[in-house]
């Protein structure tokens, strides 16, 4: 079993590796990943459509605009023809969540950036770069020396979490560095928001950044870059892992 070349690493990547170190290694050294399922495709057609959106305000200096948001979600339909037209996540569902979305204004000039990405280094920690890409950012307007860089992810999911359990999860640790080592020279405050579209509800904290997430996550890129074995993390989720037939782990009964 050969050593992976970590050549950047990425919040997803790290999540599988801490899911499972072998079945990283089936995905990055064997090539054996994880089809799209359908809720993977719904959310991929939800973002492609508000990012098409969130642009369209931009260029217009709209604060709204529902015909365009109708215009950009049908010419998209063709790329995603093999969600349904109704039932679970299916065109309709997208409809109802988009039209949710639509329904409040959004002041262009706050948008700072949409799905941008960012490729990295962690400077004194490690030389492999972190890797990324944050749906939208906006600049909240403060007294002089005061203004706000707001980070917001959407999701599309059911699963939310705790204010808690945001802070320490590692997307927005990627996140937070991603955009203090683009943006440092110029804003020194950041908020950090979870938006969950189906039922416009948010999970949201103010911060500056914490020098510890630098430390924290060059330390998981040293344990993926020098691990070896890549060992089996056995669970029932083993049963829907593509590399399963490849990997053949020895499940106990109550796991299968």
């Amino acid at each position: 079993m050969n050593r992976i070349e970590l050549k950047s690493v990425s919040p997803s990547k790290l999540r599988q590796y801490m899911e499972c170190p072998r079945k990283y290694y089936y995905a990055y050294g064997e090539g054996i990943f994880q089809k799209e399922t359908r809720p993977m495709i719904f959310g991929s057609y939800i973002h492609s459509v508000l990012e098409l959106y969130l642009k369209s305000l931009l260029k217009s200096r709209k604060d709204q605009d529902l015909e365009a948001l109708y215009s950009i979600a049908r010419n998209k339909r063709k790329e995603y023809d093999m969600l349904d037209e109704t039932g679970i996540d299916s065109f309709f569902e997208a409809d109802v969540i988009l039209n949710k979305f639509a329904s409040k204004k959004i002041d262009p000039e706050k948008i700072y950036a949409i799905e941008k990405f960012f490729k990295l280094p962690l400077p004194e920690f490690t030389a492999v770069p972190i890797e990324g890409r944050i749906d939208r950012i906006d600049v909240e307007y403060g007294e002089k020396g005061q203004d706000l860089l707001h980070i917001i992810d959407y999701k599309t999911g059911k699963n939310e979490i705790s204010e808690s359990e945001l802070k320490d999860d590692v997307q927005m640790k990627f996140y937070l560095l991603g955009a203090y080592f683009m943006y440092r020279k110029i804003y020194k405050r950041f908020r950090f928001t979870l938006t969950y579209l189906r039922n416009n509800s948010i999970v949201s904290f103010e911060t500056e950044l914490d020098n510890s997430y630098s430390k924290e996550i060059a330390g998981y890129i040293k344990a993926v870059a020098d691990d070896q074995e890549y060992k089996k993390q056995i669970s029932k989720k083993c049963k829907f892992c593509p590399a399963f037939k490849v990997c053949k782990p020895r499940m106990k009964k109550e796991e299968e």
